[in-house]
């Protein structure tokens, strides 16, 4: 018996892999029940993976992970041993949960019948050597090592910062954003989910929007505070983004609940009167306009000629 050939296909690499064990465990099976049916060792001929056929499997499967690891020998080894361990334990359930449903006298192509039926329908797992191989090699990955990330997942690390930012969260710091975008990169949580689970914490923090975010899978604190922020940069004439979350204005509207949670939602025009009140105002063209138009009507009120 020899192990399976290396291919570019995964589900042809993943069937190859199938016959391969299921080969090792009819040999196993039969070499066991010959002698003892009631024994547990199975472990008796079964081929295991190269160096060279778990370095291929190993690089095939880091192709599609967007990272800039690099296998070592060492690494390769160690795949090798924990590769070997699950399969025997795989093996070891196989063959037992088979036995169990093999009725005594039965013929070889009914045993193998119930071996393939027992490993494909109650222990598939392990049968997919690139999610194993996958697993094994996102274990090795540290986000914290920015050097280990390629442009696809760091571009997934940035669009995590920029999610959790949008939502104004205090709560979230940069573990837990490195651990949600492995998430992300490993296939194992959405980027809609991470939002869906952010704005459970954005409903928390601000709370008088909980009715806006349950009727908005894609609201964040941002486009809640968009209105506001962009009518205090009209006001006061300057470029929305220089408006940051903690201006005294966009803070009091954000939070106007207060602990209580009974306080009031001011107006758009409250926050207007609020912003023309603030220095920032007096700084703009509009604020010297309408001071000079003062003075000229001030100073016509007096009889000069102006």
């Amino acid at each position: 018996m020899t192990t399976p050939s290396q291919t570019p296909n995964k589900d042809a690499q993943d069937q190859a892999l199938v016959e391969w064990i299921l080969s090792g465990i009819q040999q196993t099976s039969q070499a066991t029940t010959a002698t003892d049916t009631s024994q547990t060792s199975t472990q008796t001929s079964v081929t295991r993976l190269t160096y060279n056929t778990a370095k291929a499997l190993l690089q095939e499967t880091l192709k599609g992970m967007g990272t800039n690891y690099k296998l070592t020998e060492e690494v390769i080894k160690q795949f090798m041993v924990d590769f070997k361990e699950a399969q025997d334990k795989q093996i070891e359930k196989i063959v037992q949960t088979a036995r169990t449903q093999t009725k005594p006298g039965a013929t070889a192509d009914a045993q193998k019948k119930i071996l393939e039926t027992v490993a494909r329908q109650e222990y598939p797992s392990f049968f997919k050597p690139t999610d194993f191989a996958s697993e094994f090699l996102w274990k090795k990955i540290d986000f914290k090592d920015e050097t280990m990330l390629g442009n696809k997942t760091m571009g997934i690390l940035q669009k995590v910062r920029g999610l959790v930012d949008s939502f104004w969260l205090v709560g979230v710091d940069e573990n837990a954003m490195r651990l949600a975008a492995k998430q992300i990169a490993m296939g194992k949580m959405t980027e809609e989910e991470y939002t869906v689970q952010l704005q459970q914490l954005a409903k928390k923090e601000y709370s008088a929007f909980a009715d806006r975010f349950d009727k908005d899978p894609t609201l964040t604190t941002a486009d809640i505070a968009a209105p506001v922020i962009n009518l205090l940069a009209k006001t006061w004439q300057v470029d929305p983004a220089t408006v940051k979350k903690d201006n005294g204005i966009l803070m009091s509207y954000m939070n106007f609940a207060g602990p209580d949670g009974k306080g009031k939602q001011p107006s758009m025009y409250d926050i207007l009167l609020k912003a023309k009140a603030d220095p920032k105002y007096e700084l703009t063209e509009e604020a010297n306009n309408n001071a000079r138009d003062a003075a000229t009507g001030l100073a016509r009120a007096f009889g000069f000629g102006v």
